[in-house]
């Protein structure tokens, strides 16, 4: 029963951060694409997010600690390898924003949603 409560609490953390990261690239002046790409923001970022910072997330499940510093600087370092290699470079002036409010959303929501319930739990 724990693993099924665990698993629904990683997808809400992951479609709640890509909501709002989706909304963040809408809305950020820079880029302020159209609301109406959302529907093709959600799912790259909910994919993105379950790559690489949910595997992060299980491994900080072993010694839960909500709003952990280190947590962030982990999921800042992983937002910007992925944006280095795998996506489009830091080259533009908009990727330090994403990379940092992707980091932020992932980490608010880890430790509001997942950390602090197996801080209770432990």
């Amino acid at each position: 029963m724990q693993l099924l409560q665990s698993f629904h609490k990683i997808l809400i953390t992951l479609f709640l951060s890509s909501i709002l990261l989706s909304l963040f690239v809408c809305f950020y002046p820079p880029i302020q694409g159209d609301p109406a790409f959302l529907v093709f923001y959600v799912p790259i970022f909910f994919v993105c997010y379950f790559v690489f910072a949910v595997p992060l997330q299980l491994l900080f499940s072993l010694q839960p600690k909500a709003f952990h510093p280190l947590y962030l600087a982990t999921y800042l370092m992983i937002a910007m390898v992925v944006m280095l290699f795998v996506i489009d470079g830091i080259g533009s002036s908009t990727s330090i924003p994403i990379i940092i409010m992707s980091s932020l959303i992932y980490w608010v929501s880890d430790s509001l949603l997942y950390q602090r319930t197996y801080e209770k739990n432990t």
